[in-house]
């Protein structure tokens, strides 16, 4: 059996989409969208190339993360290896590896790189703290939302990306942990025998490419995998309603602070108390929807 992943997410010309339009068709709504060309109006979307920053922050030493020894119960604190920064991207580009950069500060290291590129007028309420993500050809980005609960922008400079977006209200399809973000299925390796709502997800794709720009709405789960090694910036804006809003200050001051105390206090057991209500919830999903197309 395989996952209904497959409808395409709506791609249009980012440079000649105007603010009006995509606030009807696409910020209102919450709809995803690939935004092709949104970039070209800045200079990062020439300059910015692996060489460019080879040269440019070569001997800047980073934390990397591995996909392979990722655990659902753990948060990306604890990097598993670290190496210089020219020495990453060349691995990337000629070697197969599983170990990605998340979020690494690129900025604080070099803040002359903000005069490359500006925020595109299509929308506004961006909040101005961008973050660069690089990875290796096969790296995974574990399903996730993301916890401030903003809109993001995610811009592809180099290499390519696979995407698959969730709506929000499949969290119990994908067995979403509580007071967290992070589900406990594998799309890639979909086991609906422990996870049988897992059958009733419904999400869709698209290749992210040099200069796409994919917009995601506040919320949305989100599989991302490096198809080629390669690099992109994100940038977001805030939430579209105030209980989103709230939402995600919420998550970010109560929520994750609460179970990072409880995981410090209760170790796995906090985490298999998570996973058996996140169980139960995905079963309960599973029977209503079966209930559903029984009638």
């Amino acid at each position: 059996m395989k996952m209904n992943i497959d409808t395409p997410i709506p791609v249009v010309d980012g440079t000649t989409i105007t603010r009006k339009e995509f606030t009807e068709k696409y910020l209102k709504p919450q709809k995803p969208v690939v935004l092709r060309g949104l970039w070209k109006q800045y200079p990062a979307y020439e300059k910015w190339t692996m060489d460019f920053f080879k040269q440019a922050m070569g001997d800047i030493e980073v934390n990397l993360f591995s996909s392979k020894q990722a655990n659902p119960s753990e948060t990306l604190s604890v990097p598993h290896a670290k190496m210089k920064f020219n020495e990453y991207l060349e691995l990337i580009e000629n070697e197969p590896t599983d170990l990605r950069l998340f979020l690494f500060p690129v900025f604080k290291h070099k803040p002359e790189l903000l005069k490359d590129f500006g925020y595109p007028n299509i929308t506004g309420r961006y909040i101005k703290v961008p973050f660069m993500f690089f990875g290796p050809k096969n790296s995974v980005t574990r399903m996730h939302m993301d916890i401030d609960m903003s809109n993001v922008f995610l811009t592809q400079f180099a290499g390519k990306r696979r995407v698959v977006l969730f709506h929000p209200n499949q969290s119990e399809y994908l067995y979403r942990l509580p007071f967290n973000v992070h589900g406990l299925v594998d799309i890639d390796k979909p086991d609906f025998e422990t996870f049988p709502a897992l059958q009733y997800a419904t999400g869709s794709s698209t290749i992210l490419e040099h200069g796409d720009t994919l917009f995601m709405p506040s919320g949305y789960w989100h599989h991302i995998e490096y198809t080629e090694g390669g690099f992109g910036l994100s940038v977001r804006t805030i939430g579209s309603s105030i209980g989103t809003i709230f939402n995600g200050l919420w998550n970010v001051t109560g929520r994750r602070k609460f179970d990072d105390i409880m995981f410090k206090i209760r170790g796995q057991k906090w985490f298999q108390y998570k996973k058996a209500i996140a169980m139960k919830r995905g079963e309960r999903a599973a029977q209503k929807m079966k209930g559903a197309v029984l009638q």
